[in-house]
């Protein structure tokens, strides 16, 4: 079974959700590792243990109410980078992330997408989901994730299936009860899944802030984690 943390991050039209896949044999271990990752940053760089990293507010230094003034913007962004290598060090205990990107300016369709690769992989692993997510979309992500335990209409890529229909029914079943939903402030890896899902974004839509402290590059770090089974066709295997 894999715990999976997701958050998302939207810079109109595009919508970026970003997943993180834990074993659950391994998640005492991956969860004392980014704790020491959060007593580093505290013992080095002064960022209080229960703070909240939200990438847009941490990285622009708006919204700490002065508990990370003392953080110059240049210290901010290589604590941003830094995120990635800690991630990327998590793949020796079997943790993944999957991401998906759209353009069509409809975060639903992402999400559908991103829960149909879920879907299907943990088929391919031999294991079941369960959805943790940042709260704010309860109804709609609950909703979806029933519907598509039913009714979830696929179609073929290659331009039909064996039967003739373009489409056919494949419930979701690897992805067990429905979506929990918790606060990104009390969740370091809700906060982990949304620094990978802006840099992300900025990977795909740079700015010229990105650019200026190399965040448009920081997506880059990550290797071996990026589940890329995902999408074959895309060097990072981001759905799209």
């Amino acid at each position: 079974m894999h715990f999976i943390y997701i958050d998302d991050s939207t810079d109109r039209p595009a919508n970026v959700f970003s997943a993180l896949a834990i074993p659950h044999r391994q998640w005492n271990t991956a969860f004392e590792y980014i704790k020491k990752w959060r007593i580093h940053l505290r013992d080095t760089h002064g960022v209080p243990l229960g703070f909240e990293i939200h990438s847009t507010a941490f990285l622009s230094g708006r919204g700490s109410d002065g508990a990370l003034a003392h953080l110059s913007r240049h210290t901010r962004a290589q604590i941003f980078h830094k995120h990635f290598e800690v991630v990327e060090f998590m793949h020796r205990w079997g943790v993944r992330v999957f991401n998906v990107c759209n353009n069509d300016d409809d975060q639903y369709r992402a999400f559908e997408r991103l829960l149909n690769r879920i879907n299907r992989t943990m088929v391919a692993w031999d294991s079941f989901a369960h959805l943790i997510c940042d709260e704010g979309k309860e109804r709609q992500y609950i909703a979806m994730v029933r519907r598509m335990r039913v009714h979830n209409p696929i179609p073929s890529n290659q331009g039909g299936w064996p039967d003739g229909g373009v489409t056919k029914n494949i419930p979701i079943e690897r992805i067990i009860e429905d979506p929990q939903f918790k606060s990104s402030q009390k969740s370091y890896f809700i906060q982990v899944a949304d620094v990978l899902a802006f840099g992300l974004l900025r990977h795909e839509l740079p700015t010229a802030k990105a650019r200026q402290r190399r965040i448009h590059r920081s997506f880059e770090k990550l290797d071996l984690t990026l589940t890329r089974e995902c999408n074959r066709q895309d060097p990072l295997g981001i759905i799209r």
